[in-house]
């Protein structure tokens, strides 16, 4: 019942003592702050419980009581901003389980929580990473091959109120509630992967026994596009978001030959198209290389704002590798036309050279010489067709 946290690179314990948490069953680190959350089922009289705790000050920040509880799944937004826990909890008799969400506003202060009833089994949860928008994989059967994903959002827009003897007002507020964006029904997925820039999600179908249809989906166009890898049994994103790669891998242990046909990794754009396809007899591993974030978000909005200053400059860049490619692909072209250009020179050479022997041979004349020739202009006519009319 305890948490023993390291301080690096000394790998000291923090404060020479662990945390005390009793009947913990998991915790999660925040991605941002020194916070960290965890959960313990009910134990004797003491209702199971959600805790977010400071560090390294050990200050409880919020507790949060549930009841009922079988199992709970606790899930950090990328930013620190969000956590979502998912709690599977059951009637008196046990025999019925169902589930919800109890949604913490870390960043808010006190950490108000909401909770969202779901009548469904939820069988995966995601945050966008960059947002305030999450993601529900959930169908009233568990096994059910049949889906419904749900967007939500941690916030929600509403027209101001409109005051006697004021102008109506054209700005909308921003109100911090859980709001249901939208359902998308009917979908054979198993696995959903946010795009890290967000926007884009794919809804996968990842699994031996699945059929490896790819949803890319995106949330601000409500655009759709689906592909397919069979067998795929991995979605690696890139850090840009620009692209993503899905994989088939074998374990390093026994049962590769189940694999040997489709191993391999396919790389597409985040709209779905495919750009690159690689095969392997064995293949165990993808990754893509990380890539450090350059910009936070009051950075990206300015260079949002003063893109067309630097729009010369990105043409310009564009430009240069297009020729650049444009040279690439005909250098093999160029090659071969000095090459026969060369040869042409050597051989006019060696017929320049044997002149005189010619001219021997042919007791004095000269060939090339066109005094000795006789120049003769003749013109034909041939008529290719002819009309009579006859006129009255």
């Amino acid at each position: 019942d305890l948490i023993s946290v390291f301080d690096v690179p000394t790998m000291k314990l923090l404060d020479k003592r662990s945390l005390a948490c009793d009947g913990i069953c998991e915790f999660q680190f925040s991605p941002k702050a020194n916070i960290i959350a965890y959960w313990a089922p009910e134990h004797k009289n003491q209702p199971a419980n959600v805790n977010v705790i400071e560090l390294p000050s050990r200050k409880s920040l919020r507790q949060k009581n549930l009841f009922n509880v079988t199992k709970c799944s606790l899930v950090w937004q990328e930013n620190g901003e969000y956590l979502g826990v998912k709690v599977t909890r059951h009637t008196k008799s046990k025999k019925t389980l169902y589930n919800n969400l109890e949604l913490f506003r870390v960043n808010e202060p006190g950490i108000p929580v909401e909770m969202l009833d779901v009548k469904d089994a939820v069988m995966a949860f995601s945050w966008e990473p960059q947002g305030s928008r999450f993601a529900i994989i959930h169908a009233e059967n568990p096994t059910s091959t049949k889906v419904n994903v749900t967007f939500y959002d941690m916030f929600r827009m509403s027209e101001p109120e409109k005051k006697k003897g004021k102008k109506k007002s054209t700005g909308k507020e921003l109100i911090a509630e859980v709001n249901k964006v939208e359902t998308l029904e009917g979908k054979q997925c198993n696995c959903i992967f946010w795009s890290p820039a967000g926007r884009t999600i794919i809804l996968a179908a990842l699994g031996d026994s699945a059929s490896g249809t790819l949803e890319f989906y995106d949330c601000d166009n409500k655009s759709l596009v689906i592909k397919e890898h069979y067998r795929a049994n991995q979605v690696l994103w890139d850090p840009s978001g620009r692209t993503l790669a899905t994989t088939v891998s074998q374990p390093i242990g026994g049962g590769h030959f189940k694999f040997a046909m489709d191993n391999g990794y396919i790389v597409w754009s985040f709209q779905g198209k495919q750009i690159s396809q690689q095969s392997f007899e064995t293949f165990y591993q993808f990754q893509w290389r990380p890539r450090e974030k350059l910009f936070n978000k009051k950075e990206t909005a300015e260079v949002s704002k003063n893109l067309k200053k630097y729009e010369k400059q990105f043409n310009a860049f564009d430009e240069a590798k297009k020729r650049k490619l444009r040279l690439e692909e005909t250098r093999g072209k160029r090659k071969n036309r000095s090459a026969f250009r060369a040869t042409l020179a050597r051989l006019k050479e060696i017929r320049s050279n044997m002149k005189q022997e010619r001219m021997a041979l042919l007791n004095g004349y000269d060939s090339e010489d066109e005094s000795n020739f006789t120049t003769k202009e003749v013109t034909i006519e041939t008529i290719l067709s002819s009309k009579e009319e006859l006129v009255y």
